[in-house]
């Protein structure tokens, strides 16, 4: 039985199961192959083709979707024509209502068309393979968005006047899941370009705070030893003090380093400060900080470390240097020892020094103790010498 307006209710029940496949796909493309198979599924024609504009009113447009044998496919799918070929084309088909019928075997420029091959029925109502039915897409604001391409019906006949009804309505609704399905895909565009951008500025934000963290750190190493330096000691103690911890600071300087640079050469003297550096490092690994300071002069700073437990510190600062290894270069065989100056810190609160003051302090009076050990040594070793046997000259 029809249906009012002359529509089968088994053609609108078809048209309607279509209708829900064609606005539940997600994304253009599946959009697309849903109008598509739906045309072939709720009308006789079997080949379907649809063409659009993939953005708003783009000058070109491309067969996304064919529903139809493999040779169909592989001649429609992917092709491209120009908006005004398109325009042109409509304009010289044969109204159909809101459809347009191209009879003949002239097509417009730019208009890729495929004619199946076939024998048609010698009657009136045939529909031979030259034949095309076309369904302009167009949005409310009047854009032509595509069409739908329509040819051999099943039966071979020009379908009744209700298949046209149908198409109508079918491409109104094609317009309405075509339009959401672009506003979909240009959302995912959109959304991609925000992660990809977020990503990149996250990546920006990465690499710099890395770049930061590298000069701050290489701010604070020395950089032939790899040991903290002037800074970095500085920085420390300071915040030591602040908390009122008890420290102690030994200061180290090479005994006759001079006379090593003099001698051997810098490149020697460079590499007997990097051995230092590494057995200071090793031995006391636990240390709160061990810097080089400049030239041949060494820092070991140590928290909670109180008065009577210094000589213990210094017992370790003393073994590192006599760990230093013996061949320094090329078989040369050194002996390095240092003078050490300690000085202790309770970390009372009743300094009248500021830490920063405070920290200065100490490490002058380190200083200070570092001399008077390396000149006492140094006494000490002119006694030595005078003591010694002198050889007969004459």
């Amino acid at each position: 039985m029809d249906s009012e307006g002359g529509v089968p209710r088994s053609a609108l029940s078809l048209v309607q199961g279509a209708l829900v496949a064609v606005h539940a796909a997600v994304g253009l493309r599946a959009t697309l192959e849903a109008i598509a198979e739906g045309v072939t599924t709720s009308t006789p024609y079997q080949n379907v083709a649809v063409t659009i504009a993939e953005e708003p009113n783009a000058v070109e447009l491309r067969t996304i979707a064919v529903v139809g044998p493999p040779e169909a496919r592989e001649m429609l799918l992917g092709t491209t024509c120009q908006r005004d070929a398109m325009l042109e084309h409509l304009a010289e088909g044969e109204a159909w209502g809101a459809l347009r019928f191209h009879a003949g075997l002239e097509t417009t420029d730019g208009i890729i068309s495929y004619w199946p091959e076939y024998e048609p029925f010698d009657t009136p109502d045939a529909w031979r393979p030259e034949y095309e039915l076309v369904a302009p897409l167009y949005g409310a604001d009047g854009e032509l968005i595509g069409m739908l391409s329509m040819d051999e019906p099943r039966g071979g006949r020009i379908p009744p006047a209700w298949v046209n009804e149908v198409l109508e309505l079918f491409s109104e609704q094609a317009v309405i899941a075509i339009l959401n399905a672009r506003r979909h895909e240009q959302a995912v565009r959109a959304m991609e370009t925000l992660e990809r951008e977020a990503a990149e500025l996250h990546a920006a934000v990465a690499a710099q705070n890395a770049r930061e963290t590298h000069l701050h750190r290489e701010a604070r190493r020395d950089p032939l030893t790899g040991l903290a330096n002037r800074v970095l000691l500085q920085e420390r103690l300071v915040e030591l003090l602040a908390a009122q911890t008890p420290v102690a600071v030994v200061f180290c300087d090479l005994d006759r380093f001079k006379q090593i640079n003099d001698t051997y050469g810098h490149a020697v003297g460079d590499e007997v400060l990097r051995a230092t550096g590494r057995q200071l490092a090793r031995n006391l690994a636990d240390a709160d900080v061990v810097a080089r300071i400049g030239g041949d002069e060494f820092v070991v700073l140590a928290a909670g470390v109180e008065q009577a437990d210094a000589p213990k510190l210094v017992q370790r600062i003393e073994q590192a240097f006599a760990d230093v290894p013996a061949e320094i270069t090329g078989g040369l065989s050194l002996r390095v020892t240092s003078s050490l100056g300690l000085v202790c810190e309770p970390g009372c609160a009743e300094s009248r020094l500021a830490p920063v003051r405070r920290a200065q302090e100490l490490m002058d009076r380190a200083d200070r103790e570092m001399y008077a050990h390396k000149r006492s040594r140094a006494g000490v070793n002119r006694l030595l010498t005078l003591g010694q046997p002198q050889q007969n000259t004459g």
